[in-house]
Parts: structure tokens; sequence; C-alpha cells
């Protein structure tokens, strides 16, 4: 409005000029205006409907002209005032902002103006009105609120508010605060005071004291009690409740702050930045009953205003509303990349596990490993959180990605290698590789060994399907070497580990099965040995047979037996891993042990 009106200045100077030059033409006399009278402006009032507000304008306007002497007071014409707002593009009819209502005052050269709200009340008219100080739209001097049938009577009542201020204030305030740009404290003050016992409303002198105790930097003490004063007689004085809350704020009076913000925000309610700090402070506050309505009522207005949003993802968060915090916090990103902060990823990631959406979170702790590749915990949180959601490929690229950012990553190498071995079919030769790889790097050892013991289980497992499956018998032999070899490092691995049982245990049943292998062979032997024995013609024939058969039936039937001892010592020390499966191999140790004997028996002896 200022920069509006700015080349309308010569207007409003013409019609200044044309004002003087009648006053100045005429002789003085004492029915002529007074040109050095103060000049009031009355523009149309704050109301639903055009008519309304110009019709309180003109009724306020006609009768303060009426009732106040020109020699004291020059009423501003309707015509003069309303001419600069139309070539100034504004609706004469419309009701002007406080900035827009102080930049006319000043370009008309007005001293003060009329603030009003009109209403229709049934069949009445409801005024309330103000008095304010053309220099500063927040001086504002409460004439009172007025409600009758006829806009006449109204303008007569709000017309003795304003004799009484003008009369018994105008001059003092006017002293006062050059005395205070003076810096002549003492007689501002006094001035003050002897206007307030004429008029001890006079918000205007309240001010003129509050501008003093600022310039003396007084204490709080003293400035929080006159700035209350001027808040209860105008609730609506949006500089004292300001500095309300600063000092409230400042003296650590967080009830007090949070209530004149809130009073604030009722003088100002499409304030968002405002609505943004009460709500702040409630939930600060711990207040959340409080605070919800409020935020959710200010996205209703304003849908996309980032200001509120994210204090209300915080409240969800708070809550544990995770579904539809993480709603919110999307969208929040989305309209403003800069609140996707280190600490807005941390808290996504958590409620989205918290709610079990894994790949949400483990897509989100991507996006904040990509954003802060110095951020550690994105990528763990990663390799962690794809493996819940399933996903072993992307939770070992997770694992990469964060091996190449730092290479001396030291604890990488053991989700890829638990990765490997949730595939299906688990990758087995990889997964050891990798626990090599530990090995060589030093890292954790438990995580080393629940690996290794990991591996050769999953290997034993495979190497049972096979076998029922009817797998021949040279590959079972294989596999179940091989299931012997790889528990057997996984033991050596263990030792002193939480995994030590388990290990010990699965090594005393791989034995076992290797054992049986061995046992089942030696039996072989003998049942060839009997054949062959009984097919041999000559007696030189059958000592051959017997020559041969006896030495391998006895390396198997040795074989079979140091496999069972070992077993006979694993089983029990790693019983209780399982107690219940330790005693069943313990049962079967004992049968065949007493065929290894048997064998042993048999044909470790000369033929």
């Amino acid at each position: 409005m200022a920069r509006q009106l700015a080349w309308k200045a010569a207007i409003a100077a013409a019609l200044m000029a044309a004002t003087t030059s009648v006053a100045t033409s005429q002789p003085r006399m004492n029915r002529g205006p007074n040109p050095d009278a103060p000049k009031l402006m009355v523009s149309a009032c704050h109301a639903a409907d055009k008519v309304t507000a110009a019709l309180c304008a003109d009724k306020i306007r006609d009768q303060i002209e009426g009732d106040v002497s020109f020699r004291s007071l020059l009423v501003m014409k309707k015509a003069d005032v309303d001419g600069v707002l139309t070539q100034s593009g504004y609706d004469p009819a419309m009701a002007l902002q406080p900035n827009d209502a102080v930049a006319l005052a000043k370009q008309i050269h007005a001293d003060f103006y009329v603030d009003a709200d009109a209403e229709k009340n049934g069949a009445n008219y409801k005024v309330t009105a103000f008095l304010v100080l053309a220099r500063d739209a927040n001086m504002r001097q409460p004439l009172g609120s007025y409600e009758h049938a006829k806009m006449e009577t109204i303008a007569q009542q709000v017309s003795r508010g304003f004799q009484d201020a003008f009369n018994k204030t105008f001059d003092h305030q006017k002293e006062c605060f050059t005395k205070e740009r003076e810096r002549n404290y003492d007689a501002a003050l006094k001035e003050a005071a002897d206007g307030m016992k004429d008029y001890p409303n006079s918000l205007w002198l309240r001010y003129c004291k509050l501008a003093v105790l600022k310039d003396k930097h007084a204490p709080n003490t003293e400035v929080i009690p006159l700035l209350e004063e001027i808040a209860k007689m105008d609730p609506a004085s949006k500089s004292a409740l300001n500095d309300l809350v600063l000092l409230y704020d400042a003296t650590g009076n967080e009830p007090k702050k949070v209530e004149t913000l809130e009073a604030l925000y009722a003088a100002d309610s499409t304030n968002m930045s405002l609505l943004a700090q009460i709500v702040n402070s409630l939930a600060a506050a711990g207040q959340m009953d409080k605070a919800r309505p409020l935020v959710e009522k200010g996205i209703a207005k304003s849908p996309g205003d980032i200001q509120l949003v994210r204090p209300y993802w915080l409240i969800l968060m708070a809550a544990k509303e995770y579904k539809k915090a993480l709603d919110v916090g999307q969208q929040m990103a989305t309209m403003d990349t800069a609140t996707a902060d280190t600490s807005y990823f941390f808290k996504m990631i958590s409620a989205a596990n918290a709610d079990s959406n894994f790949t949400l979170a483990a897509q989100l702790a991507d996006k904040g490993a990509v954003k802060f590749p110095a951020v550690k915990d994105f990528n763990n949180f990663a390799v962690a959180l794809w493996r819940k959601a399933g996903d072993n490929a992307k939770s070992v690229a997770a694992a990469e990605r964060a091996m190449k950012a730092d290479p001396s990553a030291k604890n990488m190498r053991a989700p890829i290698a638990m990765a490997y071995l949730s595939e299906k079919p688990p990758k087995l030769d990889e997964a050891i590789a990798m626990a090599k790889e530990m090995i060589t790097a030093g890292e954790d050892k438990n995580q080393i060994a629940a690996i290794a013991v990991q591996a050769g289980n999953l290997m034993r497992t495979q190497a049972d399907s096979l076998k029922a499956a009817g797998a021949d018998a040279a590959t079972a032999r294989a596999n179940t070497e091989k299931v012997y070899t790889t528990l057997a490092w996984a033991d050596s691995l263990a030792t002193g580990t939480s995994v030590a049982p388990q290990a010990k245990f699965l090594l005393g049943v791989a034995a076992l099965g290797v054992g049986q292998a061995f046992l089942t062979d030696a039996g072989d032997i003998s049942k060839k040995l009997q054949e062959d024995f009984k097919a041999a013609s000559t007696n030189d024939a059958k000592k051959k047979v017997l020559e041969e058969a006896y030495p391998r039936a006895c390396e198997a039937a040795n074989k079979a037996d140091e496999y069972f001892t070992i077993a006979n010592g694993a089983v029990p020390a790693g019983g209780r891993f399982d107690p219940k499966a330790a005693q069943q191999v313990m049962g079967s140790l004992m049968q065949l042990n007493g065929y290894v004997d048997q064998m042993k028996k048999a044909y470790c002896k000369k033929p």
C-alpha cells in the first residue's frame, strides 16, 4: 500500500494545498477551520459487506465532525480519502489492513484515524472502535464496543468515546513522546502520569511509558506488568503480546508464554508462523493434546505450509501413529527437501521399522546412506532392514556400498555372509569365503564363528536331503566328509564364543555321519568277502580273498571307531545346545560302537 500510495503523494498534497489555500486566503476568523488542528481520517469499517462498511464509516465521520469544533479538529472529507484510495486502485468501501491504513494516513497527513469493526447482530449493529495514531498501527486506543439497531446511535457513542480520548489524552501523549525522544525521561513519565489521572484508560500514555522503560533498559519486573496492563485493556495488541512472549521466554515462564502466544494468534488468526510457534511451544511442553488440534486446523487452512507440517509430523511421531506419520513425513520431504536431514531419516526409519514396514524402512535407509554417505549407520540399517524385508540381494548391495565407501569397515562382511546364508538355496561357498575374509581382517570372533557354524549346519541339512533323495553313494560320502571338515573348522573357530556348544554338538553329529559311512564300508567289505570266499574254488584262492579283505575291513572299522570316538566326546560336550537331541544321538552311538567292536574283533586280526 505504501508503494502504491507513494506515487499519489502529489494528489494528496494537492488536496491539502487546496484546503490550506482556502483557509489562508480568507481573513483569520474564529469561524474558520484551524489549519494547525489535528487531522482525523475515517475510512471504511471492517464488515462482512460493503454497505455496512461504508455506512459505519460515514456515520462515525459525520457524527464526530458535527460534535467536535473544527477549531480543535479537522475531520478529513470522505471525498478526499476515497479519491486517493480510488486512484491508488483500492475500493473505498473495503476496510484497509493496518499497514495500508497507516500508509494512507501518512500520505494525506492525518494525525490519527478511526479503525472500527462492524457487524450485523440480528436486528442490531455492533461496532467496536479504536483510535489509532498514524505513525504506528500498534498505537491503538480503544473507544469502546457498542450495539444498537440504529447506526446513528452507535456513531454518537463512538463520538463520545473519541472526544473523551482526544480531549484528555491526545496532547499528553504528544508531549510525552516528544520528551521520550529527547531522552527527558522524568518529564515524559510525569506527562504520562498526569495524563492517566485525567484518562486512566489511556493506552497511548502507557505506550509512551513503555518506550521510556525500554530506553532505560528497565528490569523485566517493571516492564512485564505494564505490558500485561496494555494486553488486558487491548487483548488484540500485537505489539504488547509480542513483547510479552519474548519476556516470558526470557524469564522462563513457559505457561505464560504459551498463553500469550494463543492470545496473539486469536488476534492474528491468519499468521501461520505464529501458529507454528504456538504448536512447537505446546509440543515442547508436552501438551500434545492442545498442540495437535491447533496444527490440524492450521494445515486445513494452509495445507502446504511446511512450518506447520513439520511439527504435525513430530506430534504424530510422539503419538506413535506411525502410518500417518510416515505419510506426512514423506509429503514433508517432497515439499521441502531441506527437512530431510539426518534426524528425519533416523525418525522415519525407526517409525517404518516399528510399523513392520521393513521395505519402506530399508528404502529410507538407502536414501539416507546416499544423501549422507558419512553417516555409517544408514548403511548398517539398510543391510539389516533389507534382510528383514526378505531381499538379500539388496542387503548385500547395501553392505558392498558401505565397504566401498569405507574399505576399512569391519562390520559389513558379516551381514553379507548372513545374506548369502539366507538365500534359497544358501550360497554356502560364498558365505564361507566371506568368513575367511573376516578372519584375515581381524573381525569379530563371535560373528565369524556364528557364520561358520551356520554354514556347516546348512551344509549338513543339504547333505541329508540329497541322501534322502537317493544320491549315489560316492556323492553322499563326499558330502558327508565335506560337512565334517566344515564343522570341524567351525568348531575350531567357536572355542570361547557363544556358539561353542552348538558347534561342538554339530561336530559330533557330523562325526557320527562319517563314522557311519566307514562302518557301512566295513559291512560292505564283509558282505563281499563272504560272497567271494564262497565263490573261490581253491584254498589258495580263498586265502587270497581273506588276505585282501581283512585289512580293508579292519581299516574301515578303525576309521569308524575313530569318528565315533570324536562323536562320543563332542556330543556330550555340546549337549546343552539341544539336550534331547544329544540324548538320542548318544543312544545311536552306543549301538554303533557295539557294531564297530564286532567288526574290529572279526577283521583286525590275521585271517
